[in-house]
């Protein structure tokens, strides 16, 4: 059985401390440090310490904390501007993010003071860290000429501040991903699905996605996909890890990337399971 959801005190040390025998917790890192040690992504930045999620300062925590990606969401206003935020309920606004115009969204104040970047402030803020993939989830909207447009939009944007090269995507809607690859074949894709049936890292390679990020119901009822994802050089993407046993799972079975709430805690974990190799 999984531990609890981090809280906000809860660090690696402790998690071995409520292992219920020495040998128990020596068994365990032994067997963690068989295998690689997966990337740690911030999941809408970093959303440990206030509500401020796909904010600047999200980034700028993730970035501290050490992650070697940043996931952050996009949708598309009323008036076909494209920002930064998830939704799409739009906190203490009674309104949906796609019914709302840019200006009225800027001008939200989030829980917390902070604002809806826009996405070339994102990006741009995105620069100061070139060492950090950027991964872009294209939320989807009301209808496939709405998806098609957040998509291009997006894109344009990306290419026009000259970020390519730290961008990656995902979405769960394939025709967003599919799109993507029709604008810029070369740009990398990571298709997004949940719930314990997904599709198998040969369908993902067959419409040549670069990635699979499937939730942990996902891995767990389809054995053997992890590997058939390796032979096949598709990345595997697990969400959200946010306790250390799913991490050790994750480790255990190779997964290459591992994305949560708390990379604050995530990466001291995984540093510190790489220290004992």
């Amino acid at each position: 059985m999984f531990l609890p959801i981090f809280t906000k005190n809860t660090t690696f040390k402790g998690y071995y401390a409520m292992k219920k025998s020495l040998l128990f917790s020596i068994l365990i890192v032994m067997s963690v440090c068989l295998a690689a040690q997966p990337k740690v992504v911030g999941h809408r930045g970093c959303r440990f310490d206030g509500p401020f999620e796909n904010t600047l300062e999200a980034m700028r925590l993730a970035q501290e904390a050490g992650v070697d990606a940043i996931e952050f969401d996009v949708q598309l206003t009323s008036d076909g501007e494209v920002i930064v935020f998830h939704g799409p309920a739009v906190p203490g606004a009674g309104k949906d993010i796609r019914d709302m115009n840019f200006a009225d969204a800027r001008a939200i104040v989030l829980p917390g003071g902070h604002k809806m970047p826009t996405l070339e402030e994102w990006l741009e803020a995105g620069r100061q860290y070139p060492g950090i993939k950027l991964v872009m989830e294209i939320k989807k909207q009301r209808s496939r000429e709405k998806d098609l447009a957040l998509t291009r939009k997006a894109m344009c944007i990306v290419k026009q501040v000259g970020m390519e090269s730290q961008l990656e995507y995902t979405s769960f809607e394939e025709i967003i991903c599919n799109e993507v690859h029709a604008i810029a074949p070369q740009a990398k894709i990571i298709y997004l699905q949940s719930g314990t049936i997904v599709h198998d890292a040969a369908w993902a390679a067959q419409r040549g996605y670069n990635g699979i990020s499937y939730n942990l119901d996902g891995f767990l009822n389809n054995p053997g996909i992890v590997e058939q994802a390796k032979a096949l050089g598709i990345e595997t993407t697990l969400w959200l890890v946010n306790d250390f046993e799913v991490a050790d799972w994750a480790v255990r079975h190779g997964i290459d990337y591992i994305s949560s709430d708390h990379p604050e805690k995530l990466v001291p974990y995984i540093r510190a399971i790489k220290a004992y190799r």
